[in-house]
């Protein structure tokens, strides 16, 4: 008696396209996050009841700031409020996909800066992605953005409109494209003035190796910005993040990971083309319990 084996076999779920907002987002992530001129110190506890508190003191030249966040997750919603030393006050409510199938809502609100606050909602499907946000006020803008595509390439634009003015603030269009070891963008913003391009090599599997490249142009003016970096992971504990731009400007950052989710970043910036300057160096310390 034989016996056989049936194996069904499952189709991959596409992602679906990014939001348009996500266009060249780890391209400008590799060429700013971590690069800091300040002196920052932040301590942050956990508790089982999914409370999240974080105080974070900051120096920057001759000012000081101090703030505390705390965030609290239960089922399908997350709030998290933070207040400063200036006395204000922002919070954001979330409520995420498994609230209501393929939507992300998200309500703002600032004190005493209350016209600041806004409502999102994000709608992710297989071949689209649609965002829109209204400012809480008596004269909203209201910001529209589409994505059309894949996980692998996708054309998007964004738009705002002011009522106050009744008219369209912005305007911006682009196209997204994704491989197994590249991640690259073209966007054309600012009503068709201001083109930038950007690509992200990855230099291994893990993608914890990157080179990346920006290429901004103000077309109205000609003027041109052309920035080099990438991203070098040591071992599993140190990363190495270096930037240089045609205006030679070069910042640099070691990042090192003291304990899991805890870091301690050092970073240094001096431009190339005036060495007579001091250089400018920042320290953050990040700990997590």
């Amino acid at each position: 008696m034989s016996k056989s084996n049936h194996k069904t076999k499952s189709k991959p779920t596409s992602k679906g396209p990014p939001c348009f907002s996500e266009f060249g987002q780890k391209a400008k992530d590799l060429l700013t996050s971590g690069y800091s001129r300040s002196q920052k110190f932040s301590f942050t506890t956990h508790s089982d009841g999914g409370l999240k508190i974080t105080s974070t003191a900051a120096k920057k030249g001759g000012c000081s700031t101090a703030a505390v966040a705390g965030a609290y997750t239960y089922k399908n919603a997350n709030f998290d409020c933070r207040i400063d030393t200036d006395s204000k006050i922002t919070g954001t409510l979330t409520l995420n996909e498994k609230f209501l199938s393929s939507t992300n809502t998200s309500a703002s609100f600032s004190l005493p800066d209350y016209q600041s606050s806004k409502l999102r909602v994000r709608i992710h499907q297989e071949y689209a992605a649609l965002s829109t946000s209204v400012a809480l006020n008596k004269s909203p803008a209201i910001t529209f953005s589409a994505a059309v595509g894949s996980s692998s390439i996708a054309l998007g634009m964004e738009t705002e409109y002011k009522t106050a003015s009744s008219s369209f603030s912005k305007c911006s269009a682009g196209i997204y494209m994704k491989s197994l070891n590249s991640d690259a963008s073209i966007i054309l913003a600012n009503k068709g003035d201001l083109l930038t391009a950007s690509c992200v090599l990855y230099l291994n599997k893990q993608k914890k190796n990157a080179a990346v490249v920006e290429f901004t142009q103000k077309l109205s003016t000609k003027r041109n910005t052309l920035t080099v970096g990438g991203s070098y992971a040591v071992d599993h504990q140190t990363v190495v993040k270096a930037r240089l731009d045609d205006h030679g400007e070069f910042k640099t950052v070691l990042q090192y990971n003291v304990r899991p989710k805890s870091c301690l970043a050092i970073s240094g910036e001096f431009n190339t083309k005036a060495p007579d300057k001091i250089p400018k160096i920042g320290l953050a310390l990040s700990l997590v319990l």
